[in-house]
């Protein structure tokens, strides 16, 4: 998503009596010694090595990272595996050097860097997390009042800003006309009133919705019982597709609704007719309250995941990179016919036991997977390949969104204007925002913090936003029968290797390119000079460092009765794999 936004309410599989969630953090100084030692660590570990905790999180995003250390704040031992060397999931970052200096890197954003409601304590969940750990002060945040969007269709640009001063509004008139302006602010007016959908939106806090002990679920919510009743009707908007909401305020205003389609797909990956409504209301709220911000973390988005990490170490969790879990370790309860997980075997044959809870934050059909992996065929129980079975029948169920091209460019910045904005999208209004490669994300994070280059240098990360399609790339995949194979592995960099990839990457880049050119219009000319660094990823390279099914963004989310949508999706198990969906 562009937005690292979490709406108010997950969907997850939970055991009862599970505990809820928390997270970590390290120094950056500290990583490269980490990630040797944890190297040696995989490499040398005994194959029968058999050890115990409370819970064990498979996968080190931010979901499981803000799970992982959630679990240790509130006393349980806690182990998170991740099969990279480097935390963060989609959010990780990465460094590379050039002739420009021997001592100072280009230290890359893999993914979003769009971020709000973090600088500052809010509703927003992760916020909530890093106050829970008690490392939110750890991030030093710059703050902003919005980004640019570009049109193909007109060659012309218009800048979202934040707040309530009215200047998006200006800018819309200044592009689109007074009609248009007038049909906005009427349908924000709409939504930002005293009770209206954006107010409910953000009416419960996560942190009051949890499980377990039924008495004191019922004491953190009913404070907020008379707000929930008076959601009354509006709760069908907020689970219905925001389609919907523009409908019943007769928003009719054909670019006011195309702008709305590309807010949605910023969030979610589809339109305003798959989007629900509760996280574009709340996103206009984020966006249009008075004092509205934009943050960035300074240091890059490595200073949220290590201060996810830190927060999670501080209480007790402990980290391990390089530690891809191929089996979840099932058993049968005869008395109750239940399918039971007790831990997970990893790569190198260690195995990590749990006593309260495993916790996959791998995608769902990753999750599918390695379940499927974990029956023993030799002496299959009808009830564990029936449980198995309902799970990848959910993952077969599942719409997936596509995947991205990737564009990560180290280059001089001398001759460019010193007022040059972070964050640009570019896309043809006159086209739906869902076709292939419509729409391209721009970063240049270095306008607010120069230490993410040599002296002298800006980055830039460009991608298309979850609308690369993955068909393209099968026949340079290598099938294994897995999800995909530890991202360091040599099995892991095949297909770099197979004729016609590199050609295919140079042709699906092109669209990046000419996005960057909008912003940049020498921007190939300053990729050629004498210490610049220019990085091109395929659906295969999201694949295979974040361990993404067919390189995908995640499922079609869309809308559905009875929950928000949320970027902290865990699948939470233990004893019991048919445990039911609950919201917590």
């Amino acid at each position: 998503a562009l937005f690292v936004w979490l709406a108010p309410l997950s969907k997850a599989f939970l055991a009862p009596n599970n505990h809820f969630l928390k997270c970590q953090g390290r120094p950056h100084i500290q990583r490269c010694h980490d990630r040797l030692l944890a190297r040696e660590k995989s490499n040398n570990a005994d194959l029968h090595q058999e050890e115990t905790v409370d819970v064990v999180v498979v996968g080190a995003g931010i979901g499981g990272l803000a799970c992982g250390g959630l679990t240790s704040k509130y006393g349980l031992k806690t182990i998170c595996v991740e099969a990279h060397d480097t935390p963060g999931g989609v959010a990780h970052s990465f460094s590379r050097y050039s002739s420009a200096s021997k001592r100072t890197p280009f230290r890359f954003d893999s993914g979003p860097s769009l971020i709000t409601g973090l600088s500052k304590k809010s509703t927003n969940p992760l916020r909530q997390v890093l106050d829970a750990l008690e490392t939110a002060d750890d991030i030093d945040w710059k703050t902003y009042d919005g980004w640019v969007i570009w049109d193909y269709a007109d060659g012309k640009s218009i800048k979202l800003t934040t707040g309530d001063g009215g200047e998006f509004e200006k800018a819309i008139e200044e592009k689109e006309g007074v009609a248009s302006r007038l049909a906005f602010e009427k349908f924000k007016a709409e939504i930002l009133k005293d009770g209206g959908l954006a107010e409910v939106s953000a009416y419960i806090p996560p942190f009051a919705l949890r499980a377990g002990n039924a008495i004191l679920s019922f004491v953190a919510i009913f404070q907020y019982l008379i707000k929930i009743l008076s959601i009354g009707t509006k709760g069908l908007l907020l689970t219905g597709p925001f389609t919907k909401t523009m409908d019943l305020y007769s928003m009719h205003d054909p670019w006011v609704r195309k702008f709305f389609d590309y807010l949605a797909f910023a969030l979610s990956g589809v339109d305003a007719s798959n989007t629900q409504g509760a996280p574009v209301a709340y996103m206009m709220s984020d966006l249009h309250r008075p004092g509205a911000v934009l943050d960035y973390p300074m240091g890059g988005m490595e200073s949220l995941i290590n201060a996810l990490v830190k927060g999670m170490e501080k209480h007790g969790g402990e980290l391990r990179l390089n530690s891809r879990v191929e089996r979840f370790l099932l058993e049968e309860d005869k008395e109750t016919g239940s399918v039971c997980c007790r831990g997970v075997e990893l790569q190198d044959g260690s195995r990590i036991k749990a006593t309260k809870a495993v916790v996959s934050n791998a995608p769902l059909w990753n999750y599918a997977r390695i379940l499927n992996d974990s029956v023993d065929m030799d002496n299959p129980s009808d009830q564990m390949v029936q449980v198995v079975q309902s799970i990848q029948d959910q993952a077969d169920a599942m719409t997936m969104t596509r995947s991205f091209m990737h564009l990560h460019l180290g280059i001089p910045k001398e001759g460019l204007p010193d007022d040059l904005e972070c964050h640009h999208s570019v896309l043809n209004f006159d086209l739906p925002v869902t076709d292939e490669q419509n729409m391209s994300i721009i970063s240049i994070p270095t306008v607010f913090d120069p230490t993410l280059a040599p002296e002298g240098y800006h980055i830039i990360h460009a991608y298309t936003a979850a609308s690369d399609s993955f068909d393209d790339w099968v026949p340079f995949q290598e099938e294994t029968g897995k999800v995909g194979v530890s991202p360091n592995s040599g099995a892991a960099q095949s297909y770099n290797k197979k004729p016609g990839y590199r050609e295919l990457k140079a042709q699906k880049a092109e669209a990046l390119w000419k996005a960057v050119e909008f912003v940049i219009p020498d921007i190939r000319n300053r990729a050629k000079q004498e210490g610049s660094v220019v990085l091109v990823g395929s659906p295969l390279t999201h694949r295979r460092y974040n361990q993404r099914y067919r390189g995908k963004h995640s499922f079609l989310m869309g809308w559905y009765s009875g929950a928000f949508c949320c970027v902290f999706r865990s699948y939470i198990f233990n004893f019991d794999l048919k445990a039911h969906m609950v919201l917590v």
